[in-house]
């Protein structure tokens, strides 16, 4: 029996061999293309995702930063503003000190310019006062008006 080329029950000859070869080779080759294709756009992505990542906890960290830095700063602010209201309610304090302390000067200086009959009459008004207000208005201007033309007499 004599065995022919190309026949199912005979022997490849070489040059089918090299075919069969050639023809798995770019097989293979189109196969590890795609393949490295699939790995170059994998890699292209995840770069991106790591780049996009990046720059989301760059902004959240700069942001972070500047609301402690605010905080801080909004601290600091507060201390000073509790210091120096301290410092302006005592200055306040003193003063106010000062000013009812010179008020009752000036009172007694003018209740002891005042001549007796009228502190007397400013007395039973003041009285009367306590039941009426109105009058009591009334007589304080006019206590007023004396003060002022008393102060004015002893100045002369």
């Amino acid at each position: 029996m004599i065995r022919q080329p190309g026949s199912d029950d005979s022997t490849p000859t070489p040059e089918e061999l090299r075919a069969r070869v050639e023809g798995t080779r770019e097989e293979l080759g189109m196969e590890v293309e795609e393949a490295a294709g699939k790995t170059a756009d994998v890699k292209e992505q995840a770069q991106a995702k790591a780049a996009e990542l990046e720059e989301t906890t760059q902004a959240k960290g700069a942001e972070l930063k500047a609301q402690a830095q605010a905080q801080v700063k909004g601290a600091e602010l507060k201390g000073q503003a509790q210091v120096k209201g301290a410092e302006l309610k005592g200055q306040a304090q003193t003063r106010a000190a000062g000013a009812k302390a010179q008020a009752q000067v000036k009172a007694a200086e003018v209740l002891e310019r005042t001549p007796q009959p009228m502190r007397e009459k400013a007395y039973q008004v003041g009285e009367s006062a306590r039941t009426n207000v109105k009058p009591l208005i009334g007589f304080g201007l006019a206590v007023l008006a004396v003060c002022v033309v008393v102060s004015r007499a002893g100045r002369r």
